[in-house]
């Protein structure tokens, strides 16, 4: 039993040790870089001011756009024409021209043409050229781009290598990257999610193929640690291992590290979600009853308002954004920067939020749930923090006696973060253990970046000696 233990991690070791070294390497590098992702402030910084000089003008029929579904709308410009930018429950999005009344898409690589012209003129990009159109690419693999396939490539001639994607269904920038980006994350990402397109777009294939690479690797760790600790005892010669030069490298790594690799390999598998064990559920039935009422019923009229407060709307403001709390209807303005304003329907700035939409919002949410503590949170707390992903504080935080918790937007009171069972599981046993997000203290730079180093290099070390090991056993 013990020589089919030893000679089972050796061989799946030389298997499988390459992508366990890809995937320590590329975990270092994507500690400082992360995959390209355009966020709604970055879209806000791409825009240009709202003008409503040629406003507005709404189509007598939707042509099967299901007002109903609707979730949200917003105002932009786009290629010097207020769009009206409709967004349903499913995630499909319809934009609709308010100088014409035409609804878009569709749109051609020539019809983008002006998108791409004023991205490049707020970039400072002074020249661009037309790559190409295209359903996916490596930055554009995401099944939340689908709604905008095929999309229209960008490329500035900019000493940063900027490269933006248009959709061509509702004529916005919905993706942009850097040379640097780029190149940092086909040595960090990519490698380390298996990303590369012509896999990554079979979302089940591959997602089977990391979850049993995985498994794989972790048998692999136990067997390693099983040997490791098999093989460390006292000798003759004094010595507690049988091994030299880079095989004792490798021993005493996977000896006093394995444990740490083992974590990393289950956190890791956990951030698939295999077969659904984590998935959490999706609070439709909560965000219905916070928002109190349908959105979009009052769209028309809301374009009527453009027209007659236009001239007040202050010159910076690049989107109107609608919000539903509460059966409370209010637009939120961006400015360039992605600072929001709170705006009444006369579009006049009013206070930051409807005290009475956040008081109530506990027994809206849940009505027949017990309330354990509520209350505004303008801290870090266990699930809502920052660390890669920015979080905005204050936030209003409800707590229920079952233990799930929702976080509410100090501006709109509309819901960011809702917590069950499952999402609290998913926190700890992957981004807790694969992240080192334990507490805010470990957040803190650089202590976070010393302690994730030191560990981050030994368990590299563990993998880099065993796939020297296996290559030079093959080559022999």
């Amino acid at each position: 039993m013990n020589r089919a233990c030893f000679l089972l991690h050796r061989y799946l070791g030389i298997a499988l040790g390459l992508v366990m070294s890809i995937w320590c390497v590329s975990g270092l590098v994507m500690m400082y870089v992360q995959y390209p992702e355009m966020t709604a402030q970055d879209q806000a910084k791409s825009l240009e001011p709202l003008d409503f000089s040629d406003c507005c003008v709404l189509p007598v029929d939707l042509h099967g756009i299901d007002r109903s579904a609707l979730a949200s709308y917003r105002i932009e410009m786009m290629a010097g024409a207020p769009v009206l930018r409709l967004e349903a429950a499913g995630k499909d999005q319809h934009a609709i021209n308010l100088a014409t009344g035409a609804i878009l898409g569709d749109l051609g690589s020539h019809e983008t043409t002006e998108v791409a012209q004023a991205f490049a003129r707020t970039a400072g990009i002074e020249s661009y050229r037309f790559v190409e159109s295209l359903e996916r690419d490596q930055w554009t693999v995401y099944g939340a781009y689908d709604v905008h396939r095929p999309l229209h490539k960008f490329a500035g001639n900019d000493p940063s290598g900027t490269v933006w994607y248009v959709s061509s269904q509702t004529g916005e920038v919905v993706q942009v990257t850097t040379a640097s980006e780029r190149f940092w994350n086909w040595l960090g990402a990519v490698p380390h999610w298996l990303y590369p397109t012509i896999l990554r777009q079979h979302t089940f294939l591959w997602s089977q193929i990391v979850i049993w690479l995985t498994i794989f690797g972790t048998f692999l760790t136990v067997l390693g640690i099983y040997v490791g600790v098999r093989q460390y005892k006292a000798r003759r010669s004094g010595r507690r291992s049988p091994y030299r030069g880079i095989a004792l490298l490798h021993h005493y790594a996977g000896l006093f590290f394995g444990a740490l690799t083992l974590t990393w390999l289950i956190s890791g598998f956990f951030s698939m979600n295999p077969w659904g064990a984590l998935e959490s559920r999706s609070f439709v039935t909560e965000e219905a009853r916070h928002q109190g009422s349908n959105l979009l019923f009052d769209a028309s009229a809301q374009t009527q308002v453009l027209r007659l407060g236009r001239s007040d709307l202050r010159k910076e403001f690049v989107r109107l954004q609608a919000h539903m709390v509460n059966s409370n209807r209010f637009l939120v303005a961006w400015d360039q920067q992605g600072n929001r304003h709170r705006l009444g329907e006369n579009l006049k700035k009013v206070v930051p939020l409807v005290q009475h939409s956040i008081l109530t919002a506990a027994e809206t949410l849940r009505p027949e749930a017990a309330v354990q503590s509520e209350g505004w949170l303008r801290e870090d707390d266990a699930y809502y923090y920052d660390h890669h992903e920015k979080r905005s504080f204050p936030v209003y935080r409800i707590v229920y006696s079952d233990g799930e918790r929702f976080y509410l937007d100090e501006l709109t009171g509309e819901l960011l973060l809702a917590v069950d069972t499952n999402t609290r599981l998913y926190r700890w046993l992957h981004y807790g253990l694969h992240r080192g997000d334990f507490a805010n203290w470990i957040r803190q730079r650089p202590i976070w970046d010393i302690v994730m180093l030191v560990l981050m290099a030994a368990v590299t070390t563990g993998a880099l000696t065993g796939t020297w090991m296996g290559v030079r056993r093959l080559t022999r």
